[in-house]
């Protein structure tokens, strides 16, 4: 990608990188004017974010290369104010699309906590809480953003478990429910197995499922258990087995298999 060719926040920040690497300060300087001009015309959600992270990292390792990073500074500012703000309309999303969102939620998410006395860090957790309690955006971001919310210790318990009882109440679809739950286990993980009522009260959600919904279920909560660890896997079958009076085995069987491309 050539910077006159430039027409995305995201390859302008990628060609700053590059060119701060290769020691080309007037190359950094262009690029940096362009992506100020594209900065200010993207609506973009992910490409801000990944913006946000490329020149993240031009500026976190700056003074070792012997670059000044201070020109950037402002641009981080801005793109990441600009992300935070995108966020709630980006995420009014089907999952396909969602799932690249998650990973600029990560992205402006490590850019809140590396930079946070130069980033409006309250609007990015305002705009968290929100997505978060949100039910009319995509339930796996809302998940999501509690686990951010979570980690970061934003979020009580109790209110933690009012939401794991609104979320996975009987009668809630699975697209809604175990969706939500793959998003929450994202992040975190070993909060999450330390925790219970969590898993009874999923237990009893995905007990409360007919058929048709508890197929459906399964390909969220086999997703969400494909990245686990083995050991993980079977302290959840461990969880789930006690709630449901069965063998740790059989539960095992069935969150292990395969989990399937469709939605």
């Amino acid at each position: 990608m050539t910077l006159d060719k430039c027409s995305s926040v995201a390859d302008a920040a990628i060609i700053i990188r590059e060119a701060y690497e290769c020691g080309m300060p007037e190359v950094t300087e262009q690029a940096r004017q362009t992506l100020q001009h594209l900065a200010g015309e993207s609506s973009e959600f992910t490409a801000i974010a990944r913006a946000a992270g490329e020149l993240s990292r031009v500026v976190r390792y700056g003074d070792v290369r012997r670059f000044d990073p201070e020109p950037l500074k402002p641009l981080i500012e801005q793109l990441f104010l600009e992300g935070a703000l995108l966020l709630l309309n980006a995420a009014n999303c089907d999952n396909d699309a969602a799932r690249e969102i998650i990973s600029g939620i990560s992205v402006l998410n490590k850019v809140s906590l590396e930079y946070d006395q130069l980033v409006d860090e309250e609007v990015w957790i305002r705009q968290l809480h929100q997505l978060s309690d949100a039910d009319h955006l995509n339930p796996l971001l809302s998940g999501y953003a509690c686990a951010i919310l979570l980690e970061r210790k934003l979020i009580s318990d109790e209110n933690l478990a009012r939401e794991v009882s609104r979320r996975l109440s009987p009668g809630i679809e699975a697209d809604l429910g175990a969706g939500w739950f793959e998003g929450l286990s994202k992040r975190n993980r070993y909060a999450l197995l330390a925790r219970l009522p969590l898993w009874e009260q999923l237990a009893g959600y995905v007990a409360s499922l007919d058929d048709e919904q508890f197929s459906r279920a399964l390909v969220f909560l086999r997703r969400a258990f494909s990245d686990f660890s083995p050991q993980e896997k079977r302290h959840i079958a461990e969880n789930l087995g006690e709630v449901w009076g069965v063998s740790s085995d059989a539960v095992s069987e069935l969150i292990n298999q395969q989990a399937p491309d469709g939605r």
